[in-house]
C-alpha cells in the first residue's frame, strides 16, 4: 500500500447472507467498473445516511474488519451526487431490488493487495473504537474535493508506462517450436446449449521458435461458433490452449437433462480457492459462485460457455487465465505501480500491448483491434509461458480448478543474470 496514499472515507463491507465473504462484494464491484458499468455503493438505511454528502472526487478505502483491525482491499473515487430511489441496474445484481435507498456513485474502483490498514492513516486505537460502533462508514477528511481529480495517490503518476524494458526468456530446458493459442470466451445462449452467442470471441495465435515469440499466421481469428472455433484450433494444432474463462466449479452446476439449459437453484454456493488466492493477491474478478451466475445473467452465460469450451475443445493440453491478472503481474515484474487505465480506452489498450510486446516480438497494434482481442492476446502468452514453464497455478483441480498466471520469479531471473 503506497505511503502517499490518501483515503477522504473509509467504507467497511460486511458479511452478511448474500454474500458470506464481503470480498466477493468488492471484486464484483471492481469488476463491474473494470467492463464500464456504472457502479455504486449502497448506504445505510437512513433519512441522511453517513457519505451520503460525499463529494465528487472523494477516495474511499474499502475495508473490511479483522479483530480490532481494518483491512484495505481498495479504493474507489466518488463520481458525483449521492441518488435516492430503486437499486441502479448495473448494481441490482449485487444488491437487489431495492425501493426508496442512498447510492454512492463510483469510479476508478481498484483492487490492491489485501493488507492493514496504515496506522498513518488512522492510528490503532481509533480503528479499535470505530470497529466497536455500528457505523460502517468514517470520515477522514473535512476537505471537499471540488476539482473532480481522481486523486487516490497523491504521488503516483496516473500514466503507466507505454514502454517496457526489452527481456529475453530464458526457459528452464530446452524448448522445441510450437503454436499457442489464446481465446476470450463470450457470453453463449441457453437455447444452444452453449455453443454458439451473439458477440463474435476472438483468438489469437502465437509461435515459439526457440527463443522467442512471434505472431502465428494470420494470428487474430473470429469465431461466432464453438465449433469455428474447435476448427481453428485443429487447423493451427496448438500445444497448449489458454481460456480466460472459469474451467470449472466449486458448487454451482448447469442442469442439462432438460429442454431449455439453466443454473441449478440448488447447488452449493462455494467459491473456487484460486479465485480466492487470486483475490487475496489483489486480483479483482467475478468470483464463479452462485451469487454471479444467478444474479449477473452476462456474466453467468459467459461462465457457462467457457465451461462448455473447456468440456468439448479438441484434444490439446488446455488451461485457463484471467487477463486483468495476468497483465497486473506483469506490470509488477516491471515495477509499474502506476494504476493501469481501463482496458476499453486507448490508452489502457495501448499500456496493455506494451507489456504483451515484451514478450511477444512483432506484436503491432493493428493485430489486437480491441480489449476483447488483447485478452486474447494475453491469454495466448499465458499458455506459451506455460508450456515454457513459467507460469504459476491458483488453485487446485479438487476445488474449481487451477488458474494459471506468469510466474513473476521465474520470468525475474533473465533480468539478473
Amino acid at each position: 500500500m503506497p505511503a502517499s496514499l490518501c483515503l477522504d472515507w473509509i467504507y467497511r463491507f460486511t458479511n452478511n447472507e448474500a454474500y458470506p465473504d464481503p470480498l466477493e462484494e468488492i471484486d464484483a464491484l471492481c469488476t463491474l467498473d473494470s467492463n464500464d458499468e456504472q457502479t455504486y455503493l449502497l448506504l445505510a438505511n437512513r433519512n441522511s445516511p453517513p457519505m451520503s454528502r460525499a463529494a465528487r472526487g472523494d477516495v474511499i478505502g474499502l475495508c473490511t474488519a479483522r479483530e480490532d483491525r481494518l483491512i484495505l482491499h481498495g479504493t474507489a473515487v466518488v463520481a458525483g451526487s449521492c441518488i435516492r430511489g430503486a437499486t441502479p441496474v448495473g448494481v441490482q445484481g449485487i444488491y437487489g431490488n431495492l425501493n426508496n435507498r442512498v447510492f454512492c456513485p463510483l469510479t476508478d474502483i481498484r483492487r490492491v493487495q489485501s493488507t492493514e490498514l496504515s496506522p498513518k492513516i488512522l492510528n490503532d486505537p481509533q480503528q479499535a473504537n470505530f470497529l466497536r460502533g455500528q457505523p460502517c462508514v468514517k470520515r477522514l477528511t473535512a476537505r471537499r474535493r471540488s476539482s473532480g481529480m481522481h486523486n487516490r495517490d497523491c504521488q503516483a503518476s496516473m500514466n503507466p508506462q507505454s514502454t517496457y524494458p526489452e527481456l529475453r526468456l530464458c526457459p528452464p530446458n530446452n524448448s522445441c517450436e510450437f503454436v499457442a493459442v489464446g481465446l476470450d470466451p463470450t457470453a453463449g445462449t441457453w437455447e444452444s446449449q452453449m455453443t454458439t452467442g451473439p458477440k463474435l470471441m476472438p483468438s489469437f495465435a502465437i509461435k515459439w521458435n526457440g527463443s522467442e515469440f512471434r505472431p502465428h499466421e494470420s494470428p487474430l481469428a473470429w469465431h461466432q461458433t464453438n465449433e469455428c472455433f474447435f476448427a481453428n484450433v485443429r487447423r493451427r494444432q496448438p500445444t497448449v490452449t489458454c481460456i480466460d474463462g472459469p474451467c470449472g466449479t466449486n458448487g454451482p452446476r448447469i442442469l442439462r437433462n432438460q429442454p431449455l439449459w439453466s443454473w441449478d437453484p440448488r447447488a452449493p454456493r462455494r467459491p473456487r480457492d484460486g479465485e480466492l488466492a487470486l483475490s487475496a493477491a489483489g486480483i479483482s474478478l467475478f468470483w464463479t459462485t452462485q451469487n454471479t451466475v444467478m444474479n449477473f445473467d452476462g456474466a453467468s452465460r459467459w461462465i457457462a460457455r467457457s465451461l462448455e469450451l473447456f468440456a468439448n475443445s479438441p484434444g490439446t493440453t488446455k488451461i485457463e487465465t484471467h487477463p486483468h491478472g495476468a497483465f497486473t503481474f506483469l506490470r509488477r515484474l516491471f515495477n509499474d505501480v502506476a494504476p493501469l487505465p481501463n482496458k476499453s480506452t486507448d490508452q489502457g489498450r495501448l499500456a496493455r500491448i506494451a507489456m504483451l510486446r515484451v514478450y511477444i516480438s512483432g506484436l503491432a497494434a493493428e493485430m489486437v483491434p480491441n480489449h476483447d482481442a488483447v485478452d486474447a492476446a494475453c491469454a495466448a502468452l499465458v499458455a506459451g509461458l506455460h508450456q515454457l514453464g513459467l507460469t504459476t497455478p491458483f488453485g487446485t483441480d479438487e476445488s474449481g480448478g487451477q488458474i494459471w498466471m506468469p510466474d513473476v520469479n521465474r520470468l525475474r531471473q533473465p533480468q539478473q543474470n
